[in-house]
């Protein structure tokens, strides 16, 4: 008699497993099982396909684009330094996600940094992303300094440009690195 209902249960244990994985194999639809194979696509906006960074020192009021940077034709007023950046390469689309930098006696000023792609009008009409703060005070000579996220495309051949502003004036030694990576523009 132990052995029968050894037996019985055993039966009874496995048939309830079968059912259960039978509900379960159910209960998954065709779409989510399909999932299990990879599906070989190119995604056009992924990160890191190929790092890009511009990296520009500018010294307003006193010598323009500064060392070894990305600034091309540096022109300013007492209020407003504006140049371009290297062109993206053909091909490629810029993904821009982060800019940080310091304007060396910058803080106790309102500053504002602008990217875009047009020099034309005094209101920027080519903007793509402006910054206004927040600025920290930095470590040394009245410093102002930031880092932010932001996004913004430049296709190929682009020269993308940017602005500083600060009020009262601008002056001092300033760095801004702005940074992403490259896509294929196709």
């Amino acid at each position: 008699m132990k052995k029968s209902t050894k037996y019985l249960r055993s039966l009874v244990l496995f048939a309830w497993v079968f059912a259960f994985a039978v509900g379960l194999g159910m209960c998954l639809s065709s779409e989510a099982a399909a999932q299990v194979r990879p599906a070989y696509t190119k995604n056009v906006d992924e990160s890191g396909r190929t790092p890009w960074e511009t990296r520009s020192q500018i010294l307003p009021n006193g010598g323009g684009c500064f060392g070894t940077s990305d600034c091309f034709n540096y022109s300013e007023t007492s209020m407003v330094a504006t140049f371009d950046l290297r062109p993206v390469p053909a091909g490629k689309r810029w993904i821009v996600q982060s800019a940080s930098g310091g304007l060396v006696n910058g803080n106790g000023r309102t500053n504002n940094i602008e990217l875009g792609n047009s020099r034309d009008s005094i209101l920027f009409d080519g903007m793509k992303w402006t910054f206004g703060g927040p600025f920290f005070p930095g470590t040394s000579f009245s410093s102002a300094i930031f880092s932010t996220t932001l996004y913004a495309t430049f296709g190929p051949g682009e020269t993308p440009t940017v602005r500083v502003a600060a009020t009262p004036n601008l002056s001092g030694y300033s760095v801004i690195v702005f940074s992403g990576y490259l896509i294929d523009a196709n």
